[in-house]
């Protein structure tokens, strides 16, 4: 009897620490752990107008790999275009003075609630003063805290990614109009992904957003389910649907005087390697900054 109680003993504690673990994970990706910067960040001389600011800065789940592997391309397309990149984790960099030093801002694979109400209002000013915005990813996920993000700059609320397969290859099809020479050029009009795919409760096409590629969601298996009930119901019921024949997972509108572009895919290091992926956030960053 002993030893079954001890062996009890150690299931319960097990199950407590397993909940616990996977509680603050879930907390952490859903709400972040958010802590901010706001002394102003020391910044190089810039020479030349196309000005990049990338933003990496992570309260939530943190994309590392892919993360790392963005930066490497970042710099290999700022050789191949004339591009100047100032590159950071520092929020301090959010303030008008600096910010007006950049004609593109990328929020690149960034989560939780990263920037001081102060700053958010210098942002919002910035994009909708004129500045062009990228968001790769974890930027479009529901972790940001901030409607007006949510509403106008996404044009689309985050609800969940597919869980089954951790990279699940999808195909997505161009649809952006080819008159716009700048967000098409080198793409091709089918290709194929693997990667971590969002789903959203609105879509971008309903709102002011041109899509430049949907994804086919009969090509991966969209069920965002973990697969423990009491997880799942925890996270607000059945996740185990998608938007549909019409799934928009790249696109970019005007926002005020600004630009915005959306690239939901970004999930992993592979996905940076991919060629027309590159193409498609070399398009994105040209088009914002009107290079």
């Amino acid at each position: 009897m002993k030893i079954i109680k001890i062996v009890v003993l150690l299931i319960v504690v097990l199950i407590v620490i397993v909940g616990c673990f996977l509680g603050g994970f879930i907390y952490k990706a859903k709400k972040g752990i958010n802590f901010y910067s706001t002394a102003p960040v020391s910044l190089p001389v810039f020479t030349g107008d196309k000005t990049i600011l990338i933003f990496s800065k992570t309260n939530g789940f943190r994309h590392g790999a892919a993360i790392e592997e963005s930066l490497l391309l970042y710099k290999s397309l700022a050789i191949e275009n004339g591009w100047t990149l100032f590159l950071t984790d520092d929020a301090g960099v959010f303030n008008k003075l600096q910010l007006d030093k950049f004609k593109v801002v990328i929020w690149n694979n960034t989560s939780g609630k990263v920037l001081t109400d102060e700053q958010r209002i210098e942002f919002k000013n910035w994009i909708e003063g004129g500045g062009g915005f990228v968001g790769i990813h974890a930027a479009g996920d529901d972790s940001h805290q901030w409607d007006w993000y949510a509403q106008e700059v996404l044009q689309a609320n985050f609800s969940h990614h597919n869980i089954g397969a951790h990279l699940d290859t999808a195909r997505l099809y161009l649809e952006v109009d080819s008159t716009n020479s700048v967000i098409t050029e080198g793409l091709r009009d089918t290709f194929e992904l693997a990667d971590e795919w969002y789903c959203f409760y609105e879509n971008p096409r309903d709102h002011s957003s041109t899509i430049v590629y949907t994804v086919d969601e009969s090509t991966y298996d969209v069920n965002g389910n973990i697969g423990f009930p009491l997880i799942d119901n925890l996270l607000h019921a059945d996740k185990n649907w998608g938007m549909g024949s019409d799934h928009p997972i790249v696109w970019y509108h005007q926002q005020k005087a600004g630009r915005v572009f959306y690239v939901a895919p970004g999930h992993s290091q592979e996905t940076f390697r991919n060629k027309n992926y590159q193409k498609v956030l070399r398009n994105a960053i040209n088009w914002v900054g009107d290079f």
